[in-house]
Parts: C-alpha cells; structure tokens; sequence
C-alpha cells in the first residue's frame, strides 16, 4: 500500500512538471535589462555590493590594464579598519569579487604585490587576472 501511495505522488509530480515545462513564456514576461550605472558614479566603475562574513561591503572596481583591475572597498555606514588583519579580509573580499565578476573563466585573481592601501576607512589595491 506504501509503495502505490509513493508511485502515484511521484507520477502526480512528473505530470505537474511536465505541464509546467510545456507552458509558453507570456508575451507580456519583463525581460531582463542590464543595470544602470548608478548616478554620479565615475565612467568605466562598477560597483557591486558583497556581504562577507555576515558584513556588507560596497567593492567598486575598473579595468587599468589587460588583467588589471583597481579596487576600492568600503563598509557602507561604518570605517573599515586599518591593521594588517582587516588588510588580509579586504583581499579576500577583492580576489573573490573580481574573480567572480571580471575575471574570464578559470582564471584566478591575485592582489599586486605592494597596491595594497587602507585610506579614510576605506581600502584601495590592484587585483590581477590570471
């Protein structure tokens, strides 16, 4: 009796599925549009908000060379600190942003060695695409 009860809930799935799959899209569906710059913002900067830790973080980033990309971070509402502990945070919260957004797939990034700068309460370094 189990065995039916489970074979009928599984066929009654597959035929909720499969209606759902064989209906068009409406004509009148919004299609996705790419983001606006926001306003103010500087030509050729994108800004994407990341939360890293259970912290939210505002990362903006543009390209200065074929692999490089300059990266500023900042903590919406609150200083970013300045040790070297909060600096090794800020590369991970740059590497994983600029991978993830700017980087062609399978390569890696990787934080110029030196370009590394806490300023105002905010950070400022050159990640590289590899």
């Amino acid at each position: 009796m189990h065995e039916s009860i489970s074979r009928i809930a599984g066929l009654a799935a597959l035929a909720l599925l499969g209606a759902c799959a064989q209906q068009p899209m409406p004509e009148d569906a919004p299609v996705p549009q790419a983001r606006p710059q926001a306003a103010g913002s500087a030509a050729g900067w994108r800004t994407e908000p990341v939360i890293y830790n259970g912290r939210r973080y505002a990362v903006a980033f543009r390209r200065v060379g074929a692999r490089e990309r300059l990266v500023k971070i900042s903590a919406p509402g609150r200083r970013l600190g300045s040790t070297k502990g909060d600096g090794r945070v800020v590369a991970q919260i740059a590497t994983s942003a600029v991978h993830h957004f700017t980087c062609r797939d399978g390569q890696a990034a990787r934080v110029k060695p030196g370009s590394l700068r806490a300023r105002g309460g905010a950070w400022t370094l050159v990640v590289i695409c590899r």
